[in-house]
């Protein structure tokens, strides 16, 4: 693994100087100046990262022009696909391991009123009680991010009860799930790529299963307890199941991030090859300049998002793999 690692710190170098170069005085972005997707990740990654000048200058940019009362910003960006949950979770969770609990501790409470009181899940907007297990995910890794443990575990087990329960595992996954219909599956005509992944088909869109990868190593680490490590190994088994081109997905980030993770607290050597082989991917497309593409005409906002996510995966993959 030291040459995934070599690789990993190489990348993360190269990163963070383009990043670095484009953040202002004022801590604006430059290209994303009043977008906040653009930030969604900034804090987070150049904390991590030990960019703690950067980190708190984006802070104050944050803090005076996109947060209020406990959530950030509001904006539509056509890039934003899923709910704003998953916006204020990235920089609640930032916000927190930067020291700026003037805005993480009101935005954990935020986002920890928003859970569904009987399920633990956030719910889907407009949906009547159909919970998506990526947002779910997302929001409690940032509350457990801010010492919030009490508050994830309804929503964790419910994570870890619909992996396991899965009803076609052979074929697909269903990450929504509403307590009076089950599984929901795209109706005639939707685009439920994302939140619903076809094992055998190309064009799928891989993040909720890396997330869940996460938050079962996570909550591994937080209770030690084995039912976390079973789910994860039928996400890891469906994985390597999966059409090829899931090794060459630019939504494979967390999947790597999140079997990393695993190896971490585990030690099989079946996560840590995964997490191995796409992280590979990652360092050979990332481009000569430092960042990262998700589409050859993606705009600003998204290069920022797309580079600070993958610099803030590749330090989490390098901690774990070096075991």
């Amino acid at each position: 693994m030291a040459e995934i690692v070599r690789r990993c710190e190489e990348a993360i170098s190269l990163g963070l100087k383009w990043l670095v170069e484009r953040v202002s005085d004022s801590g604006e972005l430059e290209g994303s100046e009043s977008i906040l997707f653009g930030y969604y990740k900034a804090l987070l990654t150049l904390t991590v990262a030990g960019r703690y000048l950067e980190a708190e200058r984006v802070a104050r940019k944050i803090k005076r022009d996109f947060y209020r009362d406990g959530q950030f910003g509001g904006e539509q960006y056509p890039a934003a696909t899923v709910g704003p949950i998953y916006r204020d979770s990235w920089l609640t969770w930032g916000a927190h391991l930067a020291g700026r609990y003037d805005m993480s501790v009101p935005a954990a409470n935020a986002i920890s009123g928003q859970l569904c009181p009987t399920t633990g899940g956030v719910l889907v907007d407009g949906q009547g009680r159909v919970v998506d297990v990526g947002l779910t995910c997302c929001a409690l890794t940032a509350l457990l991010a801010a010492g919030r443990s009490h508050e994830v575990a309804k929503g964790a087990d419910l994570v870890r009860a619909l992996v396991e329960d899965q009803p076609e595992p052979r074929e697909a996954l269903y990450f929504r799930w509403s307590p009076e219909r089950g599984y929901v599956r795209p109706a005639a005509g939707e685009d439920g790529r994302g939140w619903t992944v076809r094992r055998s088909e190309s064009g799928q869109i891989y993040w909720y299963i890396g997330y869940a990868l996460a938050l079962m190593a996570q909550m591994n680490l937080l209770t030690g307890e084995r039912k976390w490590i079973d789910a994860a190994e039928k996400l890891l088994a469906f994985v390597n199941g999966c059409h090829p081109e899931i090794s060459e997905s630019t939504s494979n980030g967390k999947i790597a991030w999140g079997c990393a993770e695993l190896f971490a607290v585990t030690g099989d050597n079946g996560f840590r090859d995964v997490s191995a082989r796409m992280t590979q991917w990652i360092c050979d497309v990332q481009a000569q300049d430092g960042r990262w593409y998700r589409s050859p005409d993606q705009s600003t906002p998204v290069a920022f998002d797309a580079t600070f996510e993958r610099v803030f995966y590749l330090s989490r993959i390098a901690r774990a793999l070096q075991r």
